[in-house]
């Protein structure tokens, strides 16, 4: 009963401060929760959500770009296991209706990914090739490829649950944008031999929050973007983004926000 009250008040707070100001908006938003990653695109009064960060932030960044009223998001890809993609998801799941559930299972699990397995059944496998279509946005999955079938996953790239994360690209609003979850230099060299990827991104969503692992320079060179977005956490000590990636940047003349 106490949680039950709890939440109650949560959302009735939220909704008074964002009811009356917070419209529907063709966008595509990379919210702001910390050191972690969550995508919200939205189209009409549908939605979108691409990871959702490590906590409850992502709770308070929604009703900044969704009606409060608007208790359902369409789509939810989980890019991967780690916690800071999925624990924001996990309450999102609590507080709004998810038609569909798109994931790669891969062989990395963990309690919190395990509880996802479980408790939800609105789970879709996607992978390399694959397409996920909301009015005319076209999702294309660019990576993982489907390794070795394990009977409850498929064989891991490299051991690096990081390089089996789900990649996207799609068109959207006349800009072309790469999301690249927390891939690294290793999945990226695949990525560009097998030509998975095009070229001349408006927006790239660093790999890995940017860190030195990521955005080769070779691979940076083949995507050209406008942009490069850096989702991470203000003084957060894994160094991210790292001085070598923020460096590559400046040496291509790529804008990066942080």
């Amino acid at each position: 009963m106490t949680e039950n009250i709890v939440k109650t008040l949560v959302w009735v707070i939220i909704g008074l401060v964002y009811l009356i100001s917070v419209k529907y908006e063709n966008s595509v938003v990379f919210l702001n929760v910390g050191q972690g990653d969550a995508t919200l695109i939205q189209h009409g009064t549908t939605q979108i959500l691409v990871d959702g960060g490590p906590d409850l932030s992502i709770l308070y960044e929604l009703p900044k770009y969704v009606p409060i009223y608007d208790r359902k998001i369409e789509y939810v890809i989980l890019t991967h296991s780690h916690d800071d993609h999925l624990i924001g998801l996990l309450e999102v799941l609590k507080y709004y209706s998810v038609d569909t559930i798109f994931y790669y299972p891969g062989c990395n699990k963990n309690e919190n990914y395990e509880y996802l397995l479980q408790k939800y059944h609105n789970l879709k496998e996607v992978s390399a090739g694959d397409t996920i279509r909301l009015g005319d946005i076209d999702m294309n999955i660019i990576w993982p490829v489907k390794g070795e079938d394990y009977g409850v996953c498929y064989k891991p790239f490299d051991g690096d649950i990081n390089n089996d994360s789900i990649v996207v690209d799609f068109e959207y609003l006349g800009k072309k944008f790469l999301l690249m979850s927390d891939v690294e230099t290793p999945a990226e060299e695949v990525i560009l031999q097998g030509g998975l990827i095009g070229s001349n991104y408006d927006t790239l969503k660093g790999g890995h929050h940017c860190s030195n692992s990521s955005s080769s320079k070779i691979f940076l060179e083949r995507v050209s973007p406008s942009l490069v977005i850096c989702s991470v956490g203000e003084g957060n000590s894994f160094g991210h983004p790292g001085s070598e990636t923020v460096q590559r940047f400046k040496s291509l003349n790529v804008q990066y926000l942080v």
